[in-house]
C-alpha cells in the first residue's frame, strides 16, 4: 500500500466527494493501493450514503408530519436548509482532502477508516 499523496492523488480524493462516481471508481480499480486515495474514496462514500440516508428519513418524517399534524407543516420549510448544509459539508470536505488531509468525519469516519484498513 502506498501512502504518496500526489497532485493527481489529492485532486480524485477531493473530486470523489461531491462526484460520488469518482470515489467508486478509485475502489474499483487499481487506485485503491493509495492509502490516501482509498481512505477518502471509503470515506466520501459513506457520507453521500449517510446524506441520503438522513434525507430519506427527513422526508418521511416531515411527510407523516404533515399528514397528520398540518400545524407542523411549516418544518417542510427546513428541508432546503439541511440540504445546504449537506451540500457546504461536501465541499468543505473536499477542499480538505484537496489540501492533503486525512481527518476523520464524525460517524462515518471511524467506519472509514476500518474498512480502508487503516488502524
Amino acid at each position: 500500500m502506498q501512502e504518496t499523496r500526489t497532485d493527481e492523488n489529492r485532486l480524485l480524493a477531493a473530486l470523489g466527494y461531491p462526484i460520488g462516481i469518482i470515489a467508486l471508481v478509485v475502489l474499483l480499480t487499481d487506485l485503491k493501493r493509495h492509502g490516501f486515495l482509498r481512505y477518502h474514496a471509503v470515506q466520501a462514500l459513506a457520507f453521500i450514503g449517510a446524506g441520503i440516508v438522513v434525507m430519506a428519513g427527513w422526508s418521511i418524517v416531515m411527510g407523516v408530519l404533515a399528514a397528520t399534524m398540518p400545524f407542523l407543516l411549516p418544518l417542510v420549510f427546513l428541508t432546503p436548509i439541511l440540504a445546504l448544509g449537506w451540500i457546504v459539508f461536501t465541499f468543505l470536505y473536499a477542499y480538505r482532502a484537496y489540501q492533503g488531509e486525512r481527518f476523520a468525519i464524525p460517524i462515518v469516519g471511524r467506519l472509514a477508516a476500518r474498512y480502508a484498513g487503516d488502524p
